[in-house]
């Protein structure tokens, strides 16, 4: 009971994977997927942690998106593929959600690669991306760290190479290609090592498109057979099948001899019958070979664990999937994804799930403290139980219990992307796959009708179509669509996701801000959530709206030289364009982190409009000045932190928004006073200023 408590403690702690270890440095990017999925815990929970937002989002609302906003745009990718079964659900368009269409079975991985500049993991687990697995249920992780002195190819290549094969099973569009950039950050990032071939060994084990697990097994194990076996899964298969795992891991277990197979299972005792309620089917007794001597398979009930907590014990479901084979030699424990099913073992080629687990090997004997660590790691269960008298059986078939049941989005709708945000309207760009069309479909948005079938025909049945969504409010994040199938009404959702980052709008509290607003942030070396927390305290006892309006840069009521008023008043502002060179100099991994800095609520072009909202028209030397000064800090920027290609494409987008503020320069110093022109180094005329 004591190890199991630990056991409970450390799947409590799952959430702190997601946390950077010392020395990790900037987040850069996240990849995971799942079977199905909670966006809020992934988004609050999970990537709140990896990149390192500390405002609350039930309790600093407003902070909370802002520091969202700015903490996700600095990310080369944040995205997650789930299973299109359950591809849904409302979130921030900042992080892309891709639905996985599998040729057979479901996308069943639970991978997590989470990548800092100098620190790399991936958590390979049983636990999906959802509020059960990361808080409830009793599961399993296994987690491979990688740094930049340490990188062991043996694992990192192959588990790279399966996540661009989970991508091949999503839908083409930039945001497959944020994912894939990411991928190649982190292989190109990262040293070449291989792992010694001495003390504990690490492998993994991936189902789809590959061979089955206990084949991959054979390759990775000795020749010499196991002779016990210790399965825990909560699914089992509802039939037993001529090639099914209980059958092909007894083939891998002794021939001649002892050979013992142990299910650790979930159960719950019925005071009221006097037996155990176990959740695996009865077939699994009858796979032990007939007829031969020593063998044996037990059951262990594994309990449902009542947990206490304020509101009362609160259950604890097995969903936990380990498979552990031990030799008088030497000992092995797979652990993540694969249930104890055909597929995901990937015993057959009709059902074939996408799955992931982790394979620990150790040559030792019983002996040695690691061996018996191995041996009796994950959970177990206790005493067995007679079949017979002790048991009932109430086994939960499938891999997750409902996949089947639910309805599948048609292949015919493929991408759903926002392309654009005015004051007036979200636009939005849909993609279908000509040919696949379903009877009767539509699309809705907050249960406005926003696209039929019919309107589409009338259209000529474009591949892809552009509609246009009042604004009201954030962005949408998922259409809901609606067909019928063999004359049953059938819906299920849409994910949209951003093509171009520039789309996205800024936050409602970010929008329209004043320049002396924009000057007091950029100006401060806080994060910009923690700088808008001090003024969003002030707002209660300030008339003004904004909050900064009531400070302005010129005052145009000065009988006084413009000139040297203005050099005099704008040395604040002449700091916070020294902090927006600061800012474009920081390393960069994205556009999308370079269009925060550049088109962002707090970037570059709102300062230049904010200052062109705020000059005086009959002052024109106020706007010639501060354009001349922002063009100056920012033309000797040069970018870093990418790949060459990357990184020239990025400098080429600065060049060009340098490129347009000086076309804006020039056509104010045509205004300008002949004092601001020289400033500028324009050459003055003399027929001009005796004119003037």
């Amino acid at each position: 009971m004591a190890r199991r408590r630990k056991q409970q403690d450390n799947t409590r702690r799952m959430l702190s994977l997601w946390e950077p270890p010392a020395g990790a440095g900037d987040p850069v990017g996240v990849l995971a997927t799942t079977f199905t999925l909670d966006t809020a815990l992934f988004e609050e929970e999970c990537l709140a942690r990896f990149a390192g937002v500390q405002s609350d989002p039930n309790r600093d609302g407003a902070l909370y998106r802002i520091e969202r906003e700015e903490k996700l745009a600095a990310l080369l990718c944040a995205a997650v593929v789930a299973d299109i079964h359950h591809c849904a659900g409302r979130r921030s368009l900042r992080w892309d959600l891709l639905a996985s269409r599998p040729e057979s079975g479901v996308m069943h991985a639970k991978i997590s690669l989470l990548a800092w500049q100098r620190h790399v993991r991936a958590i390979v687990a049983s636990a999906n991306l959802t509020t059960d697995g990361y808080r409830r249920n009793q599961e399993c992780a296994a987690v491979l760290d990688f740094d930049l002195s340490f990188a062991d190819r043996g694992l990192l290549d192959p588990l790279l190479e399966y996540l661009r094969e989970i991508l091949d099973t999503t839908a083409t569009g930039q945001t497959r290609e944020r994912a894939q950039q990411l991928l190649e950050w982190v292989d190109g990032h990262l040293p070449r090592n291989e792992a010694s071939a001495r003390g504990l060994q690490r492998r993994l084990v991936l189902v789809g498109g590959r061979p089955n697990a206990f084949d991959q097994l054979d390759t990775h194990l000795p020749a010499s057979r196991p002779e016990t076996a210790y399965v825990v899964s909560p699914f089992f298969d509802q039939a037993p099948g001529p090639e099914g795992p209980e059958k092909r891991l007894w083939e891998m277990l002794r021939q001649r001899g002892d050979a013992e197979l142990q299910f650790h299972v979930a159960g719950e005792y019925a005071s009221e019958i006097g037996k155990w309620r176990l959740q695996v089917p009865a077939h699994v007794l009858k796979s032990m070979p007939v007829g031969r001597a020593g063998v044996s398979l037990s059951l262990h009930p594994l309990p449902v664990a009542d947990v206490p907590t304020d509101a009362g014990k609160e259950r604890r479901p097995l969903h936990a999937k380990t498979l552990t084979l031990c030799h008088p030699g030497w000992v092995a424990w797979m652990v993540g994804s694969s249930n104890f099913t055909s597929a995901g073992t990937g015993m057959t080629q009709r059902r074939r799930n996408f799955e992931a687990n982790v394979l620990y090997f150790l040559r030792a004997d019983v002996s040695d403290p690691r061996y018996r660590q191995l041996e009796s790691g994950g959970l177990r269960g206790g005493d067995p139980v007679d079949a017979r008298s002790q048991a009932e059986f109430e086994p939960a078939f499938g891999d997750e219990g409902e996949a089947e049941n639910l309805p599948v989005l048609p292949a015919f709708f493929a991408e759903a992307n926002l392309e654009a945000s005015s004051e007036a309207h979200h636009e939005l760009m849909l993609r279908f796959v000509s040919g696949r069309s379903p009877a009767s479909w539509r699309l809705r948005h907050k249960g406005g009708l926003v696209l039929d079938e019919l309107t589409w025909r009338d259209a000529e049945m474009p591949e892809s179509l552009v509609v246009r969504l009042d604004r009201h409010g954030a962005p949408p994040s998922q259409l809901r669509a609606e067909w019928e199938a063999d004359g049953v009404a059938c819906a299920a959702d849409w994910p949209v996701n951003v093509r171009n980052v520039d789309a996205l709008p800024a936050p409602d509290e970010l929008r329209n801000l004043s320049l002396t607003a924009l000057l007091e942030l950029l100006s401060s070396a806080r994060p910009l959530h923690e700088v808008m927390r001090g003024w969003l305290r002030r707002q209660g006892d300030d008339d003004d709206a904004d909050g900064f309006d009531s400070v302005e840069l010129i005052d145009p009521h000065q009988k006084v030289d413009t000139s040297g008023f203005l050099v005099k008043r704008v040395q604040r502002a002449c700091g916070a364009l020294r902090q927006i060179r600061e800012r474009l100099e920081a390393p960069v991994l994205s556009e999308a982190a370079l269009a925060w800095r550049l088109e962002g609520p707090v970037g570059a072009r709102a300062v230049v409009d904010a200052m062109r909202r705020q000059c005086d028209p009959s002052l024109p030397d106020e706007w010639a000045f501060l354009l001349y000064e922002l063009v100056r800090e920012l033309e000797p920027v040069r970018l870093r932190g990418g790949n060459p290609t990357a990184m020239a494409m990025l400098q080429a987008r600065l060049d060009a928004f340098v490129l347009e503020l000086r076309g804006q320069l020039m056509q104010a110093l045509e205004g300008a006073s002949d004092s601001m022109r020289r400033y500028a180094g324009i050459e003055v005329k003399e027929d001009r200023r005796e004119t003037a």
